[in-house]
């Protein structure tokens, strides 16, 4: 397979019915691997409390794990991974990591047109229009950009958190959201 030096890698993460809590999909030869977890239920497991069935919600708080492994034999620099949060998710302000120091992260809060380390929005107050900057549960999109080169058959990780809000007037659960495709 023939690695560009710009690999760009976006995750449709989608609502899918009765999903573990843990959910993990990537395309077979696929360099980036997605993991949804719900981190609510599992710190509920790990001290006995479990649930009758696999179903988010609300409040629930889901990770989002992104793993790309270079599976060339030359180094690749420039990786780029996406993800979307995902519809009925608001992202959770802070909770971004990043297996290298070297991936700066950015947010989009335009379906993922544009990004920035600090997105901001214009508000019209008082008739005036008020440049701010964007309140987290507004982003739409999480963007690492890995700055140096991923060696061969390295592994790059980037993490955020996403919250369930539901639905007013709704039980409050709903389909675990699980690890979407991904691809090149």
């Amino acid at each position: 397979m023939k690695l560009h030096s710009r690999i760009v890698l976006a995750l449709a993460a989608l609502m899918t019915a009765a999903a573990p809590a843990v959910a993990q999909r990537a395309p077979q030869g696929n360099p980036l691997t997605i993991t949804a977890t719900n981190t609510t239920a599992a710190a509920g497991a790990a001290r006995g409390t479990r649930r009758a069935d696999d179903r988010v919600r609300g409040g629930d708080v889901i990770r989002y794990r992104l793993a790309f492994t270079n599976p060339g034999a030359a180094p690749v620099r420039h990786v780029v991974m996406a993800d979307p949060v995902p519809a009925g998710l608001r992202f959770v302000a802070g909770s971004t990591t990043a297996s290298r120091p070297d991936a700066l992260v950015e947010y989009s809060v335009d379906g993922g047109k544009t990004f920035s380390a600090h997105p901001m929005e214009t508000v019209v107050v008082d008739g005036r229009p008020v440049t701010r900057p964007a309140a987290a549960e507004r982003y739409t999109h999480v963007r690492w950009t890995v700055e140096g080169a991923v060696a061969p058959h390295a592994t790059v990780t980037a993490e955020f958190d996403a919250r369930y809000e539901a639905a007013s007037g709704t039980s409050g659960a709903a389909a675990a959201p699980a690890a979407g495709k991904s691809g090149l």
